[in-house]
């Protein structure tokens, strides 16, 4: 009787580097345009409504936007198997995720994963062009594709380059 070798499918496993978001360096011009428009809501807000606790959370809600607009990205190490997505040290199982679908934004390209989750974010990540068609590869054997554009606050942050 002859015995047949199998052997096990090997994980394609996809390795690298990159920024968790697109970096749009806001210059002096940017950050006197927000205070302008902070005060200028605050102050609109008080004369209608002389309600000081919402002037205080317009101008906390201005001063969180230009601490973190000015916050620069971290690089991120990405690694995606047929066993799921990794970022840094966190793991994501691809039965956390629904589908996936891809942005073009300029020159880059963005796969963003739709979690199933309620209160988990979905995930944008971004990759080198030239892994495109090996992320996209392992990603169908295991997610659906949609077809879809980015929704209306992404391309409002996009606008405001934020």
């Amino acid at each position: 009787m002859a015995t047949e070798i199998i052997t096990p499918k090997t994980d394609d496993v996809v390795s690298w580097t990159a920024s968790e978001y697109i970096d749009h360096q806001q210059g002096l011009n940017w950050f006197l345009s927000l205070g302008l428009i902070t005060l200028a809501v605050a102050g609109l807000t008080y004369l209608l409504s002389k309600d000081i606790f919402g002037v205080v959370v317009i101008l906390m809600l201005g001063l969180i936007t230009g601490v973190f607009a000015h916050r620069t990205p971290k690089q991120r190490q990405y690694q995606m198997s047929d066993s799921g997505l990794s970022i840094d040290d966190k793991n994501y199982p691809y039965t956390d995720f629904k589908s996936f679908f891809i942005i073009q934004e300029g020159a880059l390209t963005s796969i963003n994963l739709i979690s199933i989750k309620r209160f988990m974010p979905n995930i944008s990540i971004y990759f080198n062009p030239a892994d495109q068609e090996k992320i996209i590869n392992i990603l169908q054997d295991h997610l659906a594709y949609e077809q879809r554009s980015q929704d209306t606050i992404d391309r409002l942050t996009r606008s405001l380059r934020f």
